[in-house]
């Protein structure tokens, strides 16, 4: 069989090096410049570029296998092409890089996140000073300055709440549960 004028054989080989071709592009300028010009310039289109190339490339490879080592005709060869490539560009979206994408980034905090967090006095905060409180997060614990809202001392070991929050201290008051 034949497409453009060239035997199907040649058109699966040139996709799929074309394809690895610009995947080694990409992932060199990711490198490069920290952004990849060709995932910048297909997360333009309405489906991930990521996926557009993955499917391209199991196609146009099992496309080329099936043309080069088996006796199926080209018509069975591109169907079993075009069912691999997408089968195997589904599982990389749906079971990798989009659970990845709902990942978090990163176990760190936002400083506004200890706003209402209760801590532990670990340093006595003094009258017009500043001590410092330990908060346990999901992160890890977290240890930060702290001074008193109404101006008391505060001693050690006591139990506070943060009720503001900036990148150098926390503002704290004594915190009494609700429930005992």
């Amino acid at each position: 069989m034949t497409l453009f004028g060239y035997p199907i054989e040649t058109v699966y080989f040139t996709v799929l090096m074309v394809v690895g071709i610009i995947i080694l592009i990409d992932v060199l300028t990711a490198l490069i410049f920290s952004v990849g010009i060709i995932s910048f310039v297909l997360d333009l289109l309405p489906i991930p570029g990521s996926i557009l190339l993955y499917f391209l490339g199991f196609a146009a490879a099992t496309g080329y296998c099936g043309e080069v080592y088996t006796s199926f005709s080209s018509v069975t060869v591109l169907i079993a092409a075009i069912v691999v490539g997408v089968a195997f560009s589904s599982i990389l979206y749906f079971g990798i890089l989009l659970p990845l994408s709902k990942k978090s980034d990163s176990i760190a905090y936002e400083t506004k996140d200890l706003e209402g967090k209760v801590a532990k006095v670990i340093t006595p905060v003094p009258k017009d000073g500043f001590g410092e409180v330990i908060v346990e997060m999901n992160a890890g614990n977290i240890s930060k300055a702290a001074k008193s809202d109404e101006n008391e001392p505060i001693g050690r070991d006591e139990t506070v709440l943060i009720i503001d929050a900036t990148d150098s201290f926390v503002t704290v008051v004594p915190y009494e549960p609700f429930l005992k």
